[in-house]
């Protein structure tokens, strides 16, 4: 019985370890994040820093439209009741922090 356990002694070509190559170390290794990036808004948003448009089916704009002026309001304040009466359905798992009014 041989000593040599495995295919090693059956293979006729044999081949080398590669050569280890240690990556150079770079220069600036330091990352900063941009200070900016996280830090809210000092003034609080009005509609005239918002988007003006949205793109609705033509059937949620034709709702949205006749809803509106029943109720007196705006197309844009009819938009932020759903969405505010979607939120305050939302289960508490799934409601997130940016949620909140």
């Amino acid at each position: 019985m041989t000593d040599n356990i495995g295919i090693s002694p059956f293979r006729k070509k044999k081949t080398e370890r590669p050569e280890n190559i240690i990556p150079e170390i770079s220069e600036d290794t330091n990352r900063n994040m941009p200070e900016d990036l996280l830090k809210l808004p000092q003034h609080k948003l009005t509609s005239k820093d918002l988007p003006k448009s949205i793109s609705l089916a033509l059937n949620t704009h034709t709702a949205i439209s006749t809803i509106a002026p029943l109720q007196s309001k705006k197309i844009y304040e009819v938009i932020d009741d759903v969405v505010e009466e979607y939120i305050t359905n939302l289960p508490v798992s799934e409601k997130n922090h940016s949620f909140q009014y």
